[in-house]
């Protein structure tokens, strides 16, 4: 702690204020005292040894080597060659901490930030064998659908590098699509896995919550926010799962998470095993892009016709999702960023080193924000100042309801289909979907799994326009390896 003089009493009648609380009922002086004894007290902390990161050799991507943009810097790292991964190589989204790299969560003002020791999931893929060979572009602060959010590379599709590759996980995305890393790390706010999944024609997973440690991961939301993958095939991804999930007794939020199987129940999936799947298809998530809606329609026929039950189900309570999500992330972003990025509500494991980063820039290097995370927050202070307590217990009143409206769409499924996004990959010049009157579209089909914790996997299912549309089945929240079977399922089908 800094060797600050007493506090004046100016200063103990503003903490007075902000705690709502009259301040002529505080003495100065002995106030002042009281303070400064407790403050010797929590210096103590100042003893910890802070980690060294350690010396790892990282460079630039070329534009020859990386033409669509997938990576924001390069590296080689393996800690054996023995494990479920073995043979993989990995991208790791930027706002994942690769110890001795630098972190950027995409943007300039972390641009010289470097953790020191690896998010748990990075450990957990160099135990199991993985490959990491860069830190994958993305959205700054993971903020994804317009082109001014990628601070320092445009991320092109490579189905056609005009159009977007799908926030904010886009490095992800073409990463695996370009077939320069076989799997993927992104997160998952809002659909972030799965846009680009569905954007670029590759397998995103978004899994079940608190499944998988956030542990050395830059928060969005505590509540909806996943670490997924990005995969060529539903059989790396369920790999790339066996790898990360589980327990981390550094996360609280997975206490109690149980791993299954997941490559198991994908491994020897074949065509026949259609016929035990049943399917449940809300028409909730329908009323999109037309040609998107067409084009699912004909893949959950085609699973019918291979001998798939295919019925029609709805959820109750639907219309609550977004508005739910979009407050809980909002207000979750903003608190997250007013204590530079300091997690006061979860019971985990934190990077001092992380908040004072947080805290320098935001204080000399503010304006090197990008205008939409800017006015994100700016929103999010908005709800703090006003009513956006009282609408953050209202969403989460709502989040009860949704979860409870999926379960009971679940009940006699095994899973439920329809489109991951409700459009293909936008242009990059003339089309966005941050746009105030669009991002409650843009997301209603992806965001509300968030919101109830479901997992969720995109498969290709067909393109538009040379463009590829995203199929999405979502399963019961802790039955991500059935999930991923249905996913298994139709690539065999559709292969």
């Amino acid at each position: 702690m800094d060797d600050d003089p007493s506090v004046t009493a100016d200063e103990i009648g503003a903490y007075a204020r902000r705690a709502r609380l009259d301040p002529d009922r505080f003495d100065p002086a002995e106030q002042a005292a009281a303070i400064e004894v407790q403050d010797d007290l929590v210096a103590r902390l100042d003893e910890l040894e802070a980690p060294t990161p350690p010396d790892r050799e990282c460079w630039e991507p070329t534009e020859d080597e990386d033409p669509n943009a997938a990576f924001l810097s390069r590296c080689d790292l393996q800690r054996t060659d023995d494990g479920v991964l073995s043979g993989l190589t990995v991208a790791v989204k930027d706002n994942i901490a690769v110890a001795g790299l630098p972190m950027t969560a995409g943007s300039p003002l972390f641009a010289n930030h470097v953790p020191a020791e690896d998010a748990t999931v990075v450990d957990r893929i160099l135990d199991a064998g993985g490959r990491i060979i860069g830190k994958a572009n993305m959205d700054e602060f993971a903020l994804g659908g317009d082109a001014a959010t990628m601070r320092f590379r445009l991320a092109r599709n490579p189905n056609d590098p005009d159009h977007q590759p799908g926030g904010s996980s886009a490095g992800s995305g073409v990463a695996v699509a370009d077939g320069l890393a076989d799997v993927a790390l992104g997160s998952d706010t809002g659909g972030s896995v799965r846009f680009p999944a569905s954007f670029c024609g590759v397998v995103g997973l978004k899994p079940s919550r608190g499944l998988v440690p956030t542990t050395g991961f830059v928060q969005f939301s505590k509540l909806n926010d996943e670490i997924g993958v990005l995969a060529d095939s539903v059989e790396d991804a369920a790999r790339t799962l066996d790898a990360i999930a589980g327990a981390d007794p550094r996360d609280a939020a997975t206490d109690g998470a149980i791993s299954e199987r997941y490559v198991g129940a994908v491994d020897g999936v074949d065509a026949a095993a259609v016929e035990s799947l049943t399917v449940g298809v809300p028409k909730e998530l329908f009323g999109g892009d037309p040609a998107v809606d067409a084009t699912v329609r004909a893949a959950l026929d085609e699973l019918a016709a291979a001998g798939a039950t295919v019925r029609e189900v709805s959820i109750p309570d639907f219309e609550y999702a977004v508005p739910a999500w979009w407050a809980i992330a909002m207000i979750e972003v903003a608190a997250y960023v007013e204590r530079n990025g300091a997690n006061l509500w979860q019971r985990s494991v934190g990077d001092p080193a992380f908040t004072a980063a947080v805290g320098e820039a935001l204080a000399e290097r503010s304006d090197e924000l990008g205008d939409y995370p800017a006015e994100v927050l700016l929103y999010g202070q908005h709800l703090l100042a006003t009513d956006g307590p009282e609408y953050y217990a209202r969403a989460q009143c709502a989040r009860e309801l949704v979860t409870a409206g999926v379960a009971d769409a679940l009940a006699a499924v095994d899973v439920l289909a329809g489109p991951t996004t409700p459009m293909v990959a936008p242009a990059w010049e003339g089309e966005s979907y941050l746009a105030d009157s669009t991002l409650d579209e843009a997301v209603r089909t992806t965001g509300p799994f968030n919101l109830t914790g479901n997992p969720a996997v995109s498969v290709p299912c067909g393109t538009n326009d040379g463009l590829p549309v995203g199929l999405q089945f979502v399963g019961p929240r802790g039955a991500d390896a059935a999930t991923l079977r249905a996913a298994a399922i139709w690539e065999r089908i559709d292969g």
